[in-house]
C-alpha cells in the first residue's frame, strides 16, 4: 500500500485460539480477568498515505516516524501516553507484533526503509530493550509479521515490481531472528492496474494446525502453505479470490472451519470454508463493507479483527468512507450478518482489540489520532469518548498490544 514514498501495510495479530498469537492473547485475557485493568499498546508510523490529499510523497523521514510510541489503555477506554516506554528503532516501523516466545516478551518491528525485521526483548516494565537484533526481510518492503507454532515468525514483503514474498524466521534467545526461507511471489492479476500490476504479499495468517494463509493483494490469490518443523514453508495450493478483491489480511474462526479474508480493493469480507479433507478454501459468502447506496469509489479497506470467542468481526474502510463495519458471526454456520457501521478517524488503517476484546482501538493515519470503542454484543460498537492526539508518531498505522 503506497505511503509517503514507500509501500507499506500492517496486520495486527488477531485474538484467535486458532493461532499462537491467539494463545498469547487468551493468556492476556486471563490476566485481565484476574484484575489487570490496563494494557500497553505499541504504536508505529507507516508514514502518510499517498491517497490522502494532505500527503506530500517523497518527504524525508522524520525522527518521530522512527519511534515506536507506547500508550496505556484503561478499561474505560481512556488513553495515556507512556513516553518512558517509547523507543527509537532506527527505521520506519510499518508493522509491530508483540508476543511471548519461550517465556520472553518480544516486540518484532518490520522496518520498511531498512528491509529488515528487528527483534526486541521487553523488560519487566514492558520497555523495549535496544539494540536488539535484526534479520533481513528476504524481500522488499516488509509490512507484516505474526508468531507461528514452534518459535517461528512469519512475514510478508509487499515488494515493488519484484521483492514480494512470504517469509519465515527462527526465533532464538532474546527475541533474536534468523531468516529461514523467503518464497517469492510473481505476477499480478492486473484487474486494478495501478495496484495489481505485480505481486504484493500483504499478510500471512498462521494456524495451530501448522498451516499459513498468505494474502497477495496484487495476485488476487491466497497461498496455502504448510509450516514444516525446520521453519520452511511448503506450498499446498492457491485459492483465487474474486477478481479485483485485493486480499489484504485474514483472520481465522476459533472454533468453526472458516477463514475470513479482507479485500482491500473491493471493500468486502470473504468467508471461506476450510475442508477437513483439504487445506484449500471454498468461498461461502461475500459481505460488503459499504453502507447501502454508497459508492465504492475512492475508498479501500484497512484492517480486520475478530473477538476471541468468534462471535463478532470488525473491518475498517478508509479514505472517502472512514468507517468501522461490525458483523455478527452465526454460531452454527460461521456466516456474517452486518450489524453496524460507525464513524472512524480519518484513514483508519491500524486497528486492534484490547483487554480481552472489551475494547477496539483504531488509529487515524491522516490526522494522527488514536480512538477507543467499547465492544458490544452482536457486532456492535460504542465510542468511549476517549481519544489521543499527542504522544503518538506522525501517521500512526501499526498497533500491537502487550498484555
Amino acid at each position: 500500500l503506497q505511503q509517503g514514498g514507500l509501500l507499506t501495510g500492517l496486520l495486527v495479530a488477531p485474538l484467535l485460539r486458532g493461532s499462537v498469537a491467539g494463545d498469547v492473547a487468551m493468556r492476556g485475557a486471563g490476566r485481565e480477568a484476574a484484575g489487570l485493568k490496563s494494557a500497553i499498546v505499541f504504536v508505529g508510523s507507516a508514514q502518510c498515505d499517498w491517497d490522502d490529499s494532505t500527503c506530500r510523497p517523497g518527504q524525508p523521514t522524520t525522527a518521530q516516524e522512527r519511534i515506536v510510541y507506547a500508550v496505556e489503555v484503561s478499561a474505560d477506554g481512556s488513553l495515556k501516553p507512556r513516553p518512558e516506554l517509547s523507543v527509537d528503532v532506527g527505521g520506519v516501523p510499518a508493522w509491530v507484533t508483540a508476543a511471548q516466545v519461550a517465556g520472553v516478551n518480544c516486540l518484532f518491528v518490520s522496518r520498511l526503509d531498512k528491509d529488515d525485521i528487528l527483534g526486541l526483548p521487553l523488560s519487566s516494565d514492558t520497555k523495549p530493550e535496544l539494540p536488539g537484533s535484526s534479520a533481513p526481510a528476504g524481500g522488499q518492503f516488509p509490512v507484516f509479521s505474526a508468531v507461528a507454532e514452534g518459535s517461528t515468525l512469519l512475514g510478508a514483503n509487499y515488494g515493488s515490481n519484484e521483492g514480494a514474498s512470504a517469509v519465515s524466521y527462527h526465533i532464538g534467545s532474546g527475541c533474536s531472528l534468523q531468516l529461514a526461507q523467503s518464497i517469492p511471489h510473481h505476477g499480478g492479476s492486473n484487474v486494478v492496474p495501478w495496484r495489481q500490476a505485480d505481486a504484493h504479499t500483504h499478510g500471512v495468517l498462521p494456524t495451530k494446525d501448522g498451516l499459513a494463509y498468505a494474502c497477495d493483494l496484487g495476485m488476487d490469490t491466497v497461498f496455502v502453505y504448510k509450516l514444516l518443523s525446520d521453519g520452511q514453508l511448503q506450498e499446498q495450493g492457491r485459492v483465487q479470490t474474486p477478481a479485483g478483491c485485493g486480499p489484504r489480511h485474514a483472520v481465522l474462526h476459533p472454533e468453526k472451519p472458516f477463514v475470513y479474508v479482507l479485500c482491500e480493493l473491493s471493500q468486502a469480507v470473504l468467508t471461506f470454508h476450510v475442508s477437513a479433507q483439504s487445506p484449500l478454501l471454498t468461498l461461502a459468502q461475500t459481505s460488503s463493507l459499504l453502507p447501502q447506496g454508497a459508492s465504492a469509489g475512492g475508498s479501500k479497506a484497512g484492517e480486520i479483527v475478530m473477538l476471541p470467542d468468534g462471535s463478532s468481526l470488525y473491518a475498517s474502510n478508509r479514505q472517502v468512507l472512514n468507517t468501522i463495519t461490525g458483523f455478527a458471526i452465526d454460531k452454527d454456520n460461521g456466516l456474517l450478518k452486518k450489524a453496524q457501521e460507525v464513524p472512524a478517524p480519518a484513514f483508519p488503517r491500524g486497528m486492534t482489540l484490547a483487554l480481552g476484546g472489551k475494547l477496539l482501538l483504531v488509529a487515524g493515519q491522516s490526522k494522527t489520532e488514536l480512538v477507543s470503542y467499547r465492544v458490544l454484543p452482536g457486532g456492535r460498537l460504542k465510542a468511549t469518548g476517549h481519544s489521543l492526539t499527542t504522544g503518538l508518531p506522525p501517521f500512526p498505522a501499526s498497533l500491537a498490544v502487550m498484555r
